[in-house]
Parts: structure tokens; sequence; C-alpha cells
């Protein structure tokens, strides 16, 4: 069983990267997109989903991440994009909300619904809590670090949707301004920052 690929990244999408691999290239889909970028060597974590009907490669960022994906597809109802769909959140961010029991939060990301997003918690809520009580000082607090810049980031994004801003919009904002906790002022440069770029392109 292959767990992992080493090669070059030679191209990426909104949702999947082309990886140069033993001079051959392979299409894997991938969650939270904007972590790889073009022309970095790198290790990738995968998963392949072979069935009847097509044969698809999701890659990960490390074996954390891995092992939440699998989790997730074990459930019945939650299948592979449902689960890409809930790790574009973080994962980080994921397993803390399962491991407190947060469905609400859960039912809130695309796909998934509330009968799922109970799934889940009953599923893997000991696992999840035990996972993060088992970490040490250091890596508990970069677990709740990366947790808490995910769910700022999450807010933010939805803020911005809410106020009518395009995907477009909200990429080169975030690409240009450091998301923090302080959500509203994060929107607030993000505006101003829009503005300034679109009346650039005018000029």
């Amino acid at each position: 069983m292959i767990i992992y690929k080493y090669g070059k990244i030679m191209h990426v999408n909104t949702n999947y990267l082309i990886l140069d691999h033993n001079g051959e290239g392979e299409l894997i889909y991938v969650p939270k997109i904007d972590r790889f970028k073009r022309e970095e060597s790198r290790k990738i974590f995968i998963s392949n989903i072979d069935n009847e009907y097509s044969k698809v490669t999701y890659g990960f960022e490390n074996f954390k991440e891995l092992v939440v994906f699998e989790d997730l597809i074990s459930l019945q109802g939650v299948g592979p994009k449902t689960a890409i769909s809930i790790l574009n959140e973080g994962w980080e961010y994921i397993i803390s909300l399962i491991a407190n029991g947060d469905f609400e939060s859960l039912g809130k990301i695309p796909y998934v619904s509330s009968r799922v997003a109970n799934a889940i918690v009953f599923a893997y809520k000991d696992k999840y809590a035990k996972f993060l009580a088992k970490l040490n000082d250091e890596d508990a607090l970069k677990i709740k670090a990366s947790s808490k810049v995910n769910e700022a980031i999450n807010k933010f994004e939805e803020t911005m949707k809410m106020l009518g801003f395009k995907h477009k919009q909200i990429k080169y904002a975030m690409d240009h301004i450091v998301i923090n906790d302080n959500v509203e002022k994060c929107v607030e440069d993000a505006i101003n920052l829009i503005s300034q770029h679109q009346n650039e392109i005018r000029v």
C-alpha cells in the first residue's frame, strides 16, 4: 500500500494539482489547495479511491490529515468529495470540533447535513478527544493555534461572501493580508485592498 509520493508539482488548479512522480504526471485532488505551490518538490500523502465508476487519487499535506480523511469516508453518507469539503476547513479545526461535540459548526460546512454531522461526532468524538489529550504541550499549542487561525479564516470568508464579494476577490485579499482573530478589522482591510486594486485596474 502506497502511503505517499514524492515529486514536483507541475500545475495547481482550484482543487487539484498535477504531480510529476518518476517522470509520470498524476492528477491529485487536495483540500486547502493554497498550501501546495507550483514548481515545489515535496511529499504528498495519498489515498486512492478505486471503484467500478472511477479511479481518483486524493492528496494530503501530512499523515494525520490522511487519517482524518480515511476516518470520514468510512462513515455511511460521507463520500470523498464531502470529506474533502470538510477538510477544506482545516483538519486541526475539524478534529477540535468533533472532540468538542460541536455538530452544529460541522453542519454548516458545504455538503454536510445535520444527520451526517451528528454521525461524525458520534463516531469519532472520543477518539479525537483522546488524541488531543495525548499531545505534548508544544503539539497541543500548535493544534490550538492552527484551529484558531482556521476558524478566523472561515469567519472571514463567510463574512466576505455575505457582503457579496466573489471567490477571486476574496482569494486576492487573503493573498495580501494576514488573517487573525480580529475578523472585523481583516474584513475592513480586505475591502479597502480590493477597492484599491480595482481602481488600479481601471487606471
